[in-house]
């Protein structure tokens, strides 16, 4: 009961400060539809109807059936269409019957009689569905997506429009809520005039995609740091094909033919840093000689392409496990003045287009005798209790940063930064470590 009240005040505080005042003048929004994900972009051009005073922030608001499927929220502001400033998002809460809310600071007070223009990008996943759920190895794949033809917001709206972009022109079936036009793969709503706060309506598009339906289950990520000269990749992968099942049996002969398996997954490219060095791809079975690496010039700094090839083809409801590692110069990542020690690198490689990783868990090994650790995070992560690693010629054993985050998608490959303290003096204790062991032992044999 106490938590509804909560609830109640925070949204009853949000609508007081700003749902009297802020209008929606003119929405225009893109629903791009050509993956699994749901990419939705806003161009929001918001005015201020107060008489007097500014208005910090917008509350952006996501329908209650897609609240639980957010996996990246972002804004900008915009000036003739072109993003400027990154804005702050917060996420107020999650509501059942409002969805969705969260803050978007402006860049600048928005002033009483005035109006500005911002971009907000929603990726949502497990939204596109395969319809019907089970195909033959001939058959291509149909999906069904249903959203809202209104923008649901906690303010009124004066115009607005919608174009869904699809993976093909071939649909089966889509809703028509006047005016409604169809060109190519792009389905145009409205434009929608004097729209009500909370305003829903369904939108239902049944059309055929055949791109890759991938998701990684699990993945565990290891980073090894040596202030020796070298920082050990290695990424354990769980992937599943989650698009419409395969109903029957496989044909070799037919796919190698190219009969059918348009939705089938037979390759996808992971992007490595650009220094990446000493890289293998391996399952259980061993090292996969399939797989192509591109190494690009590194005057240009662009990311090594390794093109991985399961040694099937994934289709509907299939699965895969395999491992990547690669090798990394220390002198590009870690930088310290004196005993203060930061290290900046990615958090989560791109591992295939339109990426969706369920469950991640990054381990960041430090040197032994690390203290003082703080990590700096992008973005919202779950950090788990440190833990020790232990290796050769260890005594106390290692600080690891243990970190899990759920549903990251592209735009989630970003750099975590991690500070922390250490003496440099503790370099020679292994090499002191093995003199001492040798002296021992060959003391004790003469």
């Amino acid at each position: 009961m106490r938590f509804l009240c909560l609830i109640f005040a925070i949204v009853s505080a949000i609508q007081a400060d700003s749902n009297a005042d802020l209008v929606n003048a003119k929405v225009e929004r893109t629903i791009d539809l050509t993956s699994h994900l749901v990419s939705i972009t806003n161009l929001i051009t918001v005015e201020n109807k107060a008489a007097t005073g500014s208005l910090k922030s917008y509350t952006y608001t996501i329908e209650p059936a897609h609240a639980k499927n957010v996996a990246f929220i972002g804004a900008h502001s915009v000036e003739g269409k072109k993003q400027k400033a990154k804005l702050n998002v917060v996420e107020v809460s999650k509501d059942s019957d409002k969805g969705g809310l969260y803050r978007v600071d402006f860049a600048e007070g928005l002033a009483a009689g005035q109006s500005t223009q911002i971009q907000v990008e929603v990726v949502l996943f497990s939204l596109v569905s395969p319809f019907p759920e089970e195909i033959s190895q001939n058959e291509k794949q149909l999906v069904v997506f249903k959203g809202n033809h209104y923008f649901y917001s906690l303010y009124p709206t004066k115009s607005q429009t919608t174009s869904v972009n699809l993976a093909s022109d071939l649909t089966e079936s889509y809703s028509q809520l006047k005016p409604t036009s169809k060109s190519d793969s792009t389905i145009t709503y409205g434009p929608y005039e004097n729209i009500k706060p909370f305003e829903q309506s369904e939108l239902s598009v049944h059309f055929e995609n055949n791109s890759p339906f991938l998701a990684v289950t699990n993945l565990h990520r290891t980073i090894e740091v040596s202030l020796w000269g070298n920082i050990a990749v290695e990424e354990t992968i769980d992937m599943s094909h989650t698009g419409a099942k395969l109903k029957g049996s496989f044909s070799r002969f037919d796919y190698m033919r190219r009969q059918g398996g348009q939705s089938s997954v037979k390759s996808f490219k992971t992007l490595l840093p650009s220094s990446a060095a000493d890289v293998y791809y391996r399952d259980e079975i061993g090292n996969i000689s399939t797989s192509n690496l591109r190494v690009p010039s590194k005057s240009k700094g662009e990311p090594v392409e390794l093109e991985l090839k399961p040694r099937f083809p994934l289709f509907g409801g299939w699965k895969t496990h395999y491992t990547v590692g690669y090798n990394l110069p220390v002198y590009q990542y870690i930088h310290n003045s004196g005993s203060n020690f930061a290290l900046r690198i990615k958090m989560l490689d791109h591992v295939y287009d339109d990426q969706l990783i369920e469950n991640a868990v990054i381990r960041i090994i430090l040197p032994e005798h690390a203290s003082n650790i703080e990590v700096v995070a992008p973005y919202k992560v779950d950090r788990k209790p440190d833990e020790k690693h232990f290796t050769y010629l260890d005594t106390v054993g290692r600080p690891v940063v243990v970190i899990n985050k759920k549903n990251a998608v592209e735009n989630h490959v970003q750099d975590i930064k991690i500070k922390f303290t250490y003496n440099k003096i503790m370099l020679i204790q292994k090499p002191v470590l093995v003199i001492v062991f040798f002296f021992s032992y060959f003391w004790l044999l003469f």
